[in-house]
């Protein structure tokens, strides 16, 4: 046997067509792959540091409104508001309802 009856050869044009559209396609592939990849990497980091933006955003919110929260209540402000809602934070407490059992007067 020679070494030309062991490789089998494409025989016709369409064959040659065909193996060389495969490789074609195979080089094109393997050329754009990567690039796709770091396309798609650049999309997500992107997408991160948006993320990050707006979480740093709404923390800081968070904060603010925690501040403002323990701002208005503070005795202080508490008592300003009792006094203009008329409720009387600092006078003596009214009893409503006595305490204990039913036959307790």
């Amino acid at each position: 046997m020679s070494a030309a009856e062991k490789i089998p050869l494409p025989k016709t044009n369409k064959a040659i067509v065909v193996i060389v559209s495969l490789a074609i396609v195979a080089v094109v592939s393997g050329l754009m792959t990567p690039l796709y990849l770091q396309n798609r990497i650049n999309r997500l980091y992107s997408k991160y540091s948006e993320l990050t933006d707006e979480t740093v955003l709404l923390e800081g919110n968070v904060l603010r409104l925690e501040l403002k929260i323990n701002q208005l209540s503070t005795l202080e402000q508490l008592r300003v508001f009792a006094e203009q809602a008329g409720l009387g934070l600092n006078a003596v407490p009214v009893k409503i309802m006595s305490e204990g059992g039913a036959n307790e007067r």
